[in-house]
């Protein structure tokens, strides 16, 4: 069975986008899907990258582009009015959690933040979406450096942003890399 490594940071509105896609990737290719939370910050500091919405020329552009995907992808996405967000403890929280409980999870952040705005940094907010324990196992030495080791897993095989898929060794960075990631699925 090909496996697809999804490295992403709830805060990023493109691993949003690509999340929406797995299932049905999944679902077509047979694939199994092995989400991966990293923190972005992070990433982007050790490679020396910037946020796209950081830089005046390219912000009202990725907005509108945004919108363009969501309307393609059938999916509910508007700016949050707190963007971007700190998401270390969600972060932290999804990588203690149990593989199979990621995807559902992760799949409540996004959605309370990129389709309903609500501050997924906000520890109430979080309280809501995610389970007690997954919440405090997020402030354990354990979760900090599961994160940590994530984080510069994804930076060691090549990743400078989010979301980066992993198809063996191949690298795939952006929602917009779906059709690539489900061909280099279906080779053998």
């Amino acid at each position: 069975m090909a496996r697809l490594e999804f490295f992403f940071d709830v805060v990023s509105p493109y691993s949003y986008l690509a999340s929406t896609q797995l299932d049905a990737l999944a679902a077509r290719t047979g694939a199994e899907v092995v989400w991966r939370p990293f923190f972005l910050g992070g990433v982007m500091k050790a490679v020396g990258n910037v946020p796209p919405a950081s830089l005046p020329a390219r912000a009202p552009y990725l907005f509108r582009d945004l919108m363009r995907w969501g309307r393609l992808y059938g999916v509910p996405i508007s700016l949050p009015p707190v963007f971007p967000t700190l998401t270390l403890t969600a972060q932290r929280a999804l990588v203690a959690m149990p593989a199979s409980e990621i995807p559902a999870a992760a799949g409540r952040l996004f959605r309370a933040y990129w389709g309903s705005g609500r501050n997924i940094g906000d520890p109430a907010v979080l309280a809501d979406l995610l389970p007690a324990e997954a919440l405090a196992a997020a402030a354990t030495p354990e979760a900090k450096a599961a994160l940590v080791a994530a984080s510069e897993e994804a930076v060691r095989r090549g990743a400078f942003g989010a979301p980066t898929m992993f198809v063996r060794d191949e690298m795939f960075f952006g929602n917009d890399r779906m059709h690539f990631v489900e061909e280099a699925l279906l080779v053998p």
